[in-house]
Order: structure tokens, then sequence, then C-alpha cells
């Protein structure tokens, strides 16, 4: 019988994205324990600066998940991981974005059209969707992206500068809003290189003040190396 159901587990897809463990109880993707954990990591929601909101920290299992929307063919993922952010109901996330101006106009950044055939979809622009879903805002697409860029993942900051510079333009309508604020929106801040090189695209002039929302904040290595010893030292 136990088997049987491992089969069953493998053909259906009855394992946890995160743990990969077998069961029954997937909501849809996570089993009970690893969802627990996706609802604590959730209130811990990092602000690199002031103009910048991160949903989650980089952990392993939010890590898998953010790998998974991106490469897993999951785009479901983005709903997902919004609904049990602190983006929605009374989240610090949520409480921070209610308190700019209205409406929010969330501006996702831009795949390049290569890396969109590739893919079958932008996760940012589910991202913006999901977003816009829970403040009751709306998705904006004011910037095209100019260039192909390599992967950032190991670059410094100093090349993911450089690599990204220039990669995005405006793309503004013939009538621009002239109230609210513009929120952009990507998966994973670092450096902040990338979503600032969306921000300037937007030019000095740029009436409505802009605001940065990304899933992950993909803490500095000192700060993940000082927590998985912790960790360690915790459940030694």
């Amino acid at each position: 019988m136990g088997v049987l159901r491992t089969v069953a587990n493998f053909v259906f897809g009855m394992e946890c994205l995160a743990c990969g463990n077998s069961s029954e109880r997937l909501d849809p993707w996570l089993c009970p324990a690893c969802a627990a954990e996706l609802l604590r990591e959730s209130c811990s929601s990092k602000f690199p600066n002031d103009d910048t909101f991160c949903l989650f920290p980089m952990r392993p299992l939010t890590r898998k998940l953010v790998h998974a929307l991106k490469y897993r063919n999951i785009p479901g993922l983005a709903s997902y991981l919004v609904r049990h952010s602190s983006a929605v109901k009374h989240g610090v996330v949520a409480q921070e974005l209610s308190m700019l101006a209205q409406p929010l106009y969330f501006v996702p950044v831009p795949l390049h059209r290569a890396r969109y055939r590739e893919r079958g979809y932008n996760q940012a622009e589910l991202l913006a969707a999901a977003l816009a879903t829970a403040t009751g805002g709306k998705v904006c697409r004011l910037l095209k992206r100019k260039t192909f860029v390599v992967s950032q993942t190991k670059l410094s900051k100093e090349e993911r500068e450089m690599n990204v510079a220039g990669a995005f333009v405006a793309d503004f309508p013939r009538k621009m809003p002239t109230r609210g604020c513009v929120v952009v929106v990507d998966d994973v801040f670092t450096t902040g290189a990338t979503t600032s090189a969306c921000m300037a695209a937007f030019g000095p002039d740029f009436p409505l003040p802009l605001k940065v929302c990304t899933l992950i904040y993909d803490e500095p290595a000192t700060a993940v190396a000082d927590f998985a010893a912790d960790c360690r030292a915790f459940y030694k």
C-alpha cells in the first residue's frame, strides 16, 4: 500500500515544493509544516531603504519557491505568495502601501522578449497583478526593456549596475495619471540595480512618487551566513 501511495504521489504531483515530502494535505503546493514556515517568514518583511518594500526574506524555503516560480513553470505561485504575504489584510507592507498616495500603479519590471519566449510569462507581471488585486491598485506597463542582459545572480554590485544601465526606457501613454503612486515590481531585490535602472527610466521630472515592491529580499552574504550560524547553534 505504501508503494502504491508513493507512486500515486509521484504521478499526481503530491509532493511539497519546499521539502519534497509526500503529503495529501498540500495547499496546493506546500505541506502544512512548510505552509506554517512561510507564514512565519511573511512576518519578516524587509525594507532595504525608505522607498523599497520586500515581502519575504531570502531563506531556503522562499528561495525554492521563487526558483519554482521562475524556472519550473508554476506561474500560479506568484498570486499564492502575495496572498500569503504581509501585502494583504493587516500586514505591515499592506499598511505601508495604504499610506502612499492613491491609487497605486504597479509597474512590472519588463522581461526581454527572448527571455519571455523561453519562460512563457513574466513573473514580475504576475506579481504586479496579484499586488493590484490585494490592494485595489492597477497594473500599468510604463516601461520597456531595451536590451537583453545576462543573469545578475553571480555579479557584484558594480557589475549589476553596469549590466542594467540603460536597459529600460519609458513607455508612457498619452494621458498620464495626475495623482497616485507608481510602484515598480520585481521578484528579487539584491543590490537594487535593476529597480534603480527602472526608476531612472522615468526621468527626473516624473510627476508621481516612485516606490519599489519585490517578492524577496536577498540579504547580503554576511547576513545569510550569520543566520545559518544562528540556526546551527539553536538546533545543536
